[in-house]
């Protein structure tokens, strides 16, 4: 009987065992990820046109007047954290990014790597380490379309010391694993992700975290600089005092195709790329709506 005890704790334990591994590899093993869509190139083509030239605004920066008509070939001025710096060429010429695979694109965007190593600074691209691996595909076929431009910009250098001073509150956050796309289907969150993570939105209408503050989403307050000119990013949460929570549906999707405020004052273009959201398509600015009118206020 005593024999039989024993024998039967033993099993007990070696299953305890047993599980106690396993549970312990259902934490440590890799997690099983699905493989990238296959996309149509045609289809593809279009998805990226449709995010580059309209809420992605990529001629916004990298091309020489911020406008969506003009080739994506560098130069316009701004500023970030570490001062003055030129939008580098992202055309599929020697001057550009004619070199980078899909791969170092991705990685350029999720961790602001370029393919020789050296870091991007992530501030303009905060949010883009989120975007979807299809719409990266997309837009990545999009740029292979495109005529390639030679119009060299010269790099900026950044040195140890401002890497590691003011470089500090340069937070890099590196995306890693398949990120899928948002069914539209559901509209703000698909708005949430085109606000955040295509726009990004919060790069300029967001007052970054501190040492003594954290970060206000969308409250507005940041300085803004291009070409030599500065002007100060408004609140658009849904404050009705400070921000646009008296707008309508209908006021804020005026603005986003025309520019214009309720009141009827243009936005400067030069500033705000209205010009690129009015190309979006209507779906994905529904989308953008219905978020912005449920985000909540900051006064």
């Amino acid at each position: 009987m005593i024999y039989s005890y024993i024998r039967t704790r033993r099993v007990y334990v070696l299953s305890l065992c047993v599980a106690l591994v396993a549970s312990l590899g259902c934490f440590t093993a890799d997690p099983i990820l699905p493989p990238p869509p296959s996309l149509d190139s045609g289809a593809a083509s279009q998805r990226g046109q449709e995010l580059v030239k309209g809420f992605g605004a990529c001629g916004f920066c990298h091309s020489m007047d911020g406008s969506p008509s003009s080739e994506l070939a560098g130069g316009r001025a701004m500023r970030d954290m570490y001062g003055d710096v030129q939008a580098p060429n992202i055309t599929l010429a020697h001057a550009g990014i004619g070199d980078w695979s899909e791969a170092d694109f991705k990685n350029a965007l999720r961790a602001n790597i370029r393919p020789d190593g050296s870091f991007v600074a992530s501030q303009a691209h905060k949010g883009f380490e989120w975007i979807a691996d299809s719409d990266i595909a997309s837009i990545t076929v999009y740029l292979r379309s495109l005529p390639h431009s030679d119009h060299a910009v010269e790099r900026r250098s950044i040195s140890f010391i401002e890497r590691n001073t003011i470089g500090f509150f340069d937070t890099r956050l590196e995306v890693k694993g398949y990120i899928p796309a948002i069914n539209p289907s559901f509209k703000a969150e698909f708005g949430e992700y085109l606000v955040d993570n295509v726009a990004r939105c919060g790069s300029c209408h967001s007052k970054p975290d501190s040492f003594f503050t954290s970060e206000e989403y969308l409250a507005g307050g940041q300085e803004i600089v291009f070409n030599g000119e500065e002007k100060v990013a408004p609140n658009i949460t849904s404050s009705k005092s400070a921000g646009i929570g008296g707008w309508s549906e209908s006021d804020l999707k005026r603005f986003l195709l025309s520019g214009q405020t309720p009141e009827g004052r243009e936005v400067d273009s030069r500033f705000c790329p209205v010009r690129f959201y009015a190309q979006a398509p209507e779906e994905h600015i529904n989308s953008v709506v219905a978020y912005l009118r449920g985000v909540p206020a900051i006064d």
